[in-house]
């Protein structure tokens, strides 16, 4: 048996902390390895930040739209792979048309170069259509939604290697205990570290690796305007649009590839005031803005969607609400090393050697630890 060095032979799962696209590709490849893996999720949804939502009501899953991470690229090969393997088809975001340039309230600049947009690759039914297929890759008992782990404790062996990991979450406002044989903590690491507890304690510098990592997103605010066509490409326009007045910075195409709506999305300037303001002066300003921007008809949405992520305490926290003053490249190597004699592992985008952040990197690292976890011997 794969690790039985380790770990006697017994049914104790491989337990993963969130179930974002890391953590649900990590539980997918153990699985699939005949490995009992139990995900526990603090939300009562599967997708981490990825989320996407109906553009109106009753809409098919196909046509949802993102409210969290949202494209790959060409060169993303483990984002390309897993989707494929899923089944789950990319199209590019559109892109044909003029950009959009916003200088003052009153200038707006209609550039005819490509759109900043071009390439950008988007999952039918948003990003969160991975988490959705990985999870019916999986038993239904192995995953258990609205669970919040709260703290970790190794259980050492007679040799005082640790042999197996104590967890301690809270389910529907009981405390429940699990013991495993493993644990993979798929969080962003600044909330693990914020969040959890673990005896024996971590080390001083990679407990500070983890609270120095930014949180990909954690700063972010979209706002989301749905209406019944994609009007503005009629006016040779490609949805892309850049502002330096706000309160949208950036702007994109977001509609479906089904055609069933138009939809344009923004990100919120980081910082903004109106960020704090009622809902409702909030989208006054936005719709006000995408009318100066892409001409009356974008007056009259038919629905508007939003969400601030600083203000998701299960992605975010208070360090979080700045922008990073830098991205790095890649993970930090010490969140790419186990714990605890191998007992303890890290996945999440800001843990993977190669797109730090991004979706790829998600898929990269839920990789990575699966691997690590099926290695004959571990350190």
């Amino acid at each position: 048996m794969p690790g039985s060095d380790v770990f006697p032979p017994s049914p104790l799962p491989i337990l993963i902390i969130g179930a974002g696209v890391s953590g649900l590709t990590a539980a997918r490849e153990l699985h699939a390895a005949g490995r009992p893996v139990l995900v526990l999720e603090a939300r009562e949804r599967v997708g981490g930040r990825t989320l996407a939502v109906p553009a109106l009501p009753g809409q098919p899953e196909v046509d949802w739209l993102d409210l969290g991470a949202t494209w790959g690229w060409a060169h993303h090969p483990y984002l390309l792979a897993l989707a494929a393997e899923l089944e789950l088809p990319f199209f590019e975001q559109p892109s044909a048309g003029a950009t959009t340039y916003q200088t003052a309230p009153d200038v707006v600049h209609r550039l005819p170069q490509r759109s900043g947009s071009a390439g950008y690759l988007r999952l039918p039914g948003g990003a969160a259509a991975l988490c959705r297929a990985l999870a019916r890759t999986l038993p239904e008992a192995s995953l258990q939604l609205g669970t919040q782990v709260t703290s970790l404790r190794a259980l050492p062996g007679p040799d005082g290697r640790t042999r197996a990991v104590e967890v301690t979450a809270t389910r529907h406002g009981t405390q429940h205990t699990y013991r495993a044989a493993a644990v993979v903590v798929a969080l962003p690491p600044r909330l693990a570290a914020h969040s959890l507890q673990f005896s024996p304690v971590l080390p001083p510098d990679l407990r500070q690796t983890m609270q120095a990592v930014p949180t990909w997103m954690a700063h972010s605010m979209k706002a989301l305007a749905v209406y019944d066509e994609p009007f503005w490409r009629g006016a040779g326009l490609s949805g892309f649009a850049v502002s330096q007045v706000g309160p949208l910075v950036e702007i994109h195409d977001a509609s479906p590839a089904s055609g069933a709506v138009g939809a344009l999305f923004g990100f919120f300037a980081t910082p903004h005031p109106l960020r704090a303001a009622p809902a409702a002066q909030r989208q006054a300003a936005v719709v006000q803005q995408l009318s100066q921007l892409f001409g009356p008809v974008a007056r009259s949405p038919l629905a508007y969607h939003e969400l601030d992520w600083t203000r998701e305490p299960l992605t975010s926290v208070p360090a979080d609400a700045d922008a990073p003053t830098q991205v790095p490249l890649q993970g930090p190597a010490l969140l790419q090393q186990p714990c605890w004699h191998g007992t303890l592992l890290w996945a999440g985008a800001e843990t993977s050697a190669s797109e730090w952040g991004r979706l790829d990197g998600a898929v990269e690292a839920g990789r990575r630890v699966a691997r690590q976890l099926l290695l004959p011997e571990r350190v």
